[in-house]
């Protein structure tokens, strides 16, 4: 049954407005929101704080302190000290159930408080609510996997084996210890869910450190974790910058293992870092997510859909859409409905009914996407839509107006991830040249293909040099498969949301047992 175009839309806002108790968490008495560490909300020794801020209005919602060295290493302790107890009750020797017990109550506790999460999402991450809701249902879906997960794999030891006569192999499994992850700002409740879940059910004790455009969420979690009952010092948050909190944390030598989600450059410094020191890292660097459409595809509809996808978050999504490449015979229909559903988009306050494209974090990522605009333009990209500065009226957020361009096979002008709804399309004469095309990127995040033959669709799909490869969706993820990239998008490890990511937060040693050699 095919879809009308006019029943697909971008998310969408909800009126909202903050609850008391966010408010009043922001507020924290008149002092600034210090960092987690060993159950106790702690002030930086630097004495430096920053400001949290709603991006669709500028309007301040509170004020941190950042974490230095000092912070980072007392955090660092405290969650060594945690993990190891007294030798025998660390959070290391929790049974699986017990860990269990403690990661369900911190869920019901999120779903108590689920408007101030919202609130965080909304206001913090500049989000619409539709975005939102499906964000912090991810606390509860996440959870309830890894507990799975944690019960299917066990720890300790494993398979043995004779390897020769009178000696016996086996393996052990254990968790790193003290294990850190690194959030960005665009999925800080998903993207913190990812990865303490695994991450504690395995037996690691983890530090947090949030975006510091983004850091209320994993603060107030870290909060709820106290109220659940974790033993001090197994949640542990971090807030601040991350060429100065975030370097401290990937210098420190009792953190084991590092799990990164941002920009390639960043992502690559923390790498040289962690191999200098030999900790462990897996990471997820961004993307520039393409599209191919088929010759039999409905452009009007597909166009709809690639739109929806290419306007998540406003396109401040790692695996959005932004390169299209539409078969020639379709071509012109496709950019016209394309034209019309990016124009049609509301722009507005994410908090207000009906608004669909709200403002971007910061002003220097408004800066970053209006030089892309130019930039796509100086390299030969055709204005469909021109993109530049949106008003709002009543708000001094970031506001950027859309931007589509039709370009050639020939013109490579979206090298780039673009964190904006923001896309280049590119006709193409068969479905060889468009994958060409799409393979060309160094990134290798997500793509599609978009057809009726969802049997040549999946042929094509598996050539894709992306980690997330799909037919006729986009950005679909699902607990128990991997999510990941390939390219200068992904590293080490299975991605997240697998088995093999629970796997990850461990390490697996092997033990020979001989004999005693006898004397003489």
């Amino acid at each position: 049954m095919s879809v009308a175009p006019t029943e697909i839309q971008s998310l969408t806002a909800a009126s909202f407005e903050a609850p008391a108790k966010f408010r009043e968490f922001c507020r924290n008495g008149g002092e600034p929101l210090g960092g987690i560490i060993g159950g106790k909300s702690v002030p930086g020794t630097m004495n430096a704080t920053f400001e949290s801020c709603d991006p669709g209005s500028s309007q301040w919602l509170a004020t941190v302190y950042e974490m230095g060295a000092a912070e980072v290493d007392a955090a660092v302790k405290a969650a060594q000290r945690a993990f190891a107890g007294n030798g025998v009750n660390g959070w290391r020797d929790f049974p699986v159930e017990e860990r269990i017990e403690l990661v369900k109550k911190l869920v019901e506790l999120c779903d108590r408080d689920r408007d101030v999460l919202l609130a965080c999402e909304i206001l913090d991450g500049g989000k619409v609510s539709e975005l939102a809701e499906g964000d912090v249902d991810q606390i509860r879906a996440c959870a309830e996997y890894f507990c799975g997960v944690a019960r299917r794999i066990p720890l300790g030891d494993g398979p043995g084996m004779d390897v020769a006569d009178g000696v016996r192999g086996f393996t052990y499994r254990e968790p790193w210890g003290v294990v850190a992850g690194i959030i960005p700002w665009n999925y800080p409740i998903v993207l913190t869910a990812w990865f303490m879940f695994p991450a504690l059910l395995s037996g690691n004790c983890v530090l947090i450190k949030p975006a510091e455009d983004t850091p209320l969420s994993a603060l107030y979690i870290a909060k709820l974790a106290e109220e659940a009952g974790f033993p001090p010092g197994v949640v542990n948050v971090l807030p601040g910058r991350g060429e100065l909190t975030g370097q401290f944390i990937a210098e420190h030598p009792g953190v084991r293992y590092i799990s990164f989600t941002g920009s390639p450059g960043v992502g690559q410094h923390i790498l040289r870092t962690c191999d200098r020191h030999g900790t462990r890292m897996k990471r997820e660097m961004g993307g520039n997510g393409s599209a191919i459409v088929l010759e039999d595809a409905d452009p009007r509809v597909v166009a709809r859909m690639i739109g929806r996808y290419t306007n998540q978050h406003y396109g401040q999504t790692c695996c959005t859409i932004h390169r299209v490449y539409v078969d020639q015979k379709i071509a012109d229909d496709f950019i016209d409905a394309q034209r019309e559903f990016f124009a049609g988009l509301k722009i507005g306050y994410q908090g207000e009914e009906g608004t669909q494209l709200g403002a971007v974090i910061n002003a220097t990522q408004e800066q970053r996407i209006l030089a892309a605009q130019r930039e796509t333009v100086a390299r030969g990209g055709q204005p469909i839509l021109p993109g530049g500065e949106a008003e709002v009226a009543g708000h001094e957020g970031y506001y950027i107006k859309p931007a589509l361009y039709r370009t050639t096979p020939e013109i490579d002008c979206n090298p780039m991830e673009v964190f904006h709804a923001f896309a280049t399309i590119c006709p193409v004469s068969n479905s060889d040249e468009a994958l060409a095309l799409a393979n060309r990127s160094p990134y290798g995040l997500g793509a599609s293909v978009w057809t009726k033959d969802t049997e040549r669709g999946v042929a094509l799909a598996k050539q894709f040099r992306d980690g997330t490869c799909q037919v006729n969706c986009h950005n679909s993820i699902a607990y128990g498969l991997p999510y990941g990239g390939q390219g200068i998008s992904g590293g080490p490890g299975a991605g997240v949301n697998c088995e093999e990511t629970f796997t990850d937060y461990t390490q697996v040693k092997a033990v020979y047992v001989a004999e005693y050699p006898g004397e003489g």
